[in-house]
């Protein structure tokens, strides 16, 4: 089981990764039509919302799954 930290560290790293795959943070606030705004609030928490998390799930085409962006989910209110 991981550590709350090791949750953390994971979820900020993820969102990282996914704002450089993306190409900026602007380009994800555009694909989770979201503003940029609530991507600086993302970055500054370090994890995406749940709902940015599967959006980016589906858009990736599993490629940025869910779980990993939001290992502290534990029941999604989404299907993908």
């Amino acid at each position: 089981m991981k550590s709350a930290a090791d949750i953390k560290q994971q979820q900020s790293k993820e969102l990282m990764d996914l704002i450089k795959w993306i190409g900026g943070r602007a380009r994800l606030a555009n694909e989770c039509e979201v503003t940029p705004q609530a991507v600086y609030e993302w970055v500054k928490r370090g994890r995406i919302s749940a709902k940015g998390a599967t959006i980016i799930h589906k858009k990736s085409q599993g490629f940025f799954k869910r779980e990993e962006l939001r290992p502290d989910v534990i029941v999604w209110s989404e299907e993908i």
